[in-house]
């Protein structure tokens, strides 16, 4: 992954953003770093449980959409953000595009790799960016903890994962139908590991789903991966349990931790925990905003004509699709 550029400052190219849906997690991270984001002019909001009130103050507002259909067709282009359930992805990133929309759109973006690879292209032969929200390998630990790992002389070979966020039983993620599941849900983590730490889709995977809702939906999970280089990733993930988020790489003498690696908030970080055969310290992270470094990423794709969004998509659907294959689901 390369690292976030500088900010965009000619505010005559400044883009307006349109955000469709209002999840908790787009009010909680998307408004805020829109609105402290440079490149970017106003915020609109397409949803039709959204007014004044339940968005509160934005440093860039712009309009109110009760339809996100006639939102699409009615703004001028610009920058949309898809933040609604998953099963929904698909058609308003095809909407969105087909009006000359660059889009960026939560994960999982696109619910198997056929229809990944076809909104890829229908936005490259557009000259439009496309991005999935893997926000957080840009958060700059990730980097902190490379360059402690080449510090050490250690090649990172081994990557124990944990991501337990509890979700309630009345949210979206318990409906097939809307694109529920654990592996929709946290399964992009997973999938994006291997490109993140090594630049690699696994070679093999194995998953043993351990929790099941009564219609058989998995609510948790675990996974063995192997990389080339021998290289390996083993992982449980779920909303079942109480709240876990923790990443330990491992090389040849020492071991890497952190908290908190894949929903890292903007507030101080906690340290990275470095243990060697003769030592142990805490490697201090200066706080950061993934979310709005991802942004201005995707701001400067667009200034650019960048590609650098597309492969990572794709690989990770690739890759999601695997999983799930291996887990006993077919598409839902």
């Amino acid at each position: 992954m390369r690292a976030a550029e500088s900010p965009i400052e000619n505010h005559e190219s400044d883009m307006d953003l349109l955000l469709i849906g209002m999840s908790k997690f787009a009010r909680r991270r998307i408004l805020p770093a829109a609105s402290a984001t440079a490149g970017i002019a106003t915020i609109d909001i397409a949803s039709a449980h959204a007014d004044a009130e339940s968005v509160g103050p934005l440093t860039k507002p712009g309009r109110i959409h009760r339809d996100w259909r006639a939102a699409l067709d009615t703004v001028r282009p610009g920058l949309v953000y898809v933040s609604m359930v998953n099963s929904e992805h698909a058609a308003a990133v095809r909407h969105a595009l087909n009006a000359g929309h660059h889009v960026i759109v939560d994960k999982p973006a696109l619910l198997d790799a056929d229809t990944a690879q076809e909104m890829v292209s229908l936005a490259r032969s557009s000259s439009l960016v496309l991005a999935e929200a893997v926000c957080y390998s840009f958060h700059p630990m990730f980097a902190q903890a490379r360059a402690i790992a080449e510090r050490l002389g250690s090649d990172v070979t081994k990557a124990v994962a944990v991501f337990t966020p509890p979700v309630p039983r009345d949210d979206f993620r318990f409906d097939r139908a809307r694109g529920g599941g654990a592996f929709f849900d946290t399964g992009p983590y997973m999938a994006s590991l291997g490109r993140v730490l090594w630049q690699a889709e696994p070679e093999q995977l194995s998953v043993l789903v351990s929790e099941r809702t009564e219609d058989g939906l998995e609510t948790a999970y675990s996974v063995l991966a192997s990389y080339p280089g021998g290289r390996t990733a083993v992982g449980y993930f779920g909303f079942t349990t109480v709240y876990q988020n923790t990443l330990r790489l491992l090389g040849e003498g020492c071991a890497i931790e952190f908290e908190r690696p894949f929903s890292m908030p903007p507030a101080p970080a906690p340290g990275i925990r470095v243990q060697t055969k003769d030592q142990q310290y805490v490697h201090g992270v200066d706080p950061a905003d993934s979310m709005q470094l991802f942004l201005t990423q995707v701001l400067n794709a667009v200034k650019t004509g960048s590609r650098e969004f597309d492969a990572p998509l794709t690989s990770d659907a690739r890759t999601l699709g695997r999983l799930i294959a291996a887990g006993g689901r077919g598409k839902p």
